[in-house]
């Protein structure tokens, strides 16, 4: 559990459960912010990301290595948790904790653990379920699941509310087909219209989306923030 500065909003402490993120590659399974690379460049953004809570939606636009996918999946893991709506789940949470500081060593970290969820009443809250997909690996599950499940099931997989929140990283890295086309829409109206915190990366300015499909680039524009990243690749740099 990690010290956050993202109120829990029971009692005001700052504690909190970080979300479960599945899709994570290997490369980026680090990412978080205590260990993005902030300079001049991009200090005025990275405050907006580590201060967003979800309650809107987020696209992430710049040049390659500027830290996109890294600051996308640090919000994804910060994204707040969710309070149980069913009772019975709260008081079987409740217990569980209560049964680990009854049956453990106080100086055991379980016990440190359990004291802090018990007495920030974390067990009345569950992890954000989140997703973290890259573009071209969506039109490839597009391609192989629907041929078994049928294209709207999958599809409403990235747009329903199966998941808190989904990143798709690398918006425009391959070349939109009209097919593709359809099905990216699909989603991204979906969740536009059921009001659903999404997070977008892409090497494309809002403008150059706006080319390709403007009826994407316009509701990304309403969604929520658009933040053109600049500065040099980091890559680069090393």
């Amino acid at each position: 559990m990690e010290n956050q500065t993202i109120n829990n909003p029971v009692k005001g402490k700052n504690f909190r459960l970080l979300a479960d993120v599945i899709g994570v590659p290997k490369r980026h399974i680090n990412c978080g912010f205590r260990n993005f690379e902030v300079t001049e460049e991009n200090k005025k953004y990275f405050e907006i990301c580590k201060t967003w809570v979800g309650e809107n939606s987020i696209t992430l636009t710049g040049k390659t290595g500027l830290g996109k996918t890294h600051l996308a999946l640090a919000m994804l893991r910060n994204f707040p948790m969710k309070e149980y709506n069913n009772e019975t789940l709260e008081i079987f949470e409740a217990r569980k904790i209560k049964n680990i500081l009854d049956t453990s060593a106080e100086d055991s970290e379980e016990y440190k653990k359990a004291k802090i969820a018990y007495e920030n009443e974390l067990y009345k809250f569950r992890r954000a379920s989140c997703m973290f997909v890259p573009m071209v690996e969506l039109f490839i599950r597009l391609n192989e699941e629907a041929m078994d499940k049928g294209k709207l099931t999958t599809l409403n997989k990235y747009s329903d509310e199966t998941y808190d929140c989904i990143c798709f990283d690398d918006l425009g890295a391959e070349k939109l087909t009209d097919a593709k086309r359809e099905n990216l829409y699909y989603i991204i109206d979906s969740r536009y219209r059921n009001m659903l915190p999404t997070i977008v990366t892409s090497n494309f300015t809002i403008n150059e989306i706006n080319d390709v499909e403007p009826r994407i680039a316009s509701r990304l524009s309403e969604m929520g923030d658009i933040i053109q990243l600049n500065g040099k690749d980091y890559r680069l740099r090393k």
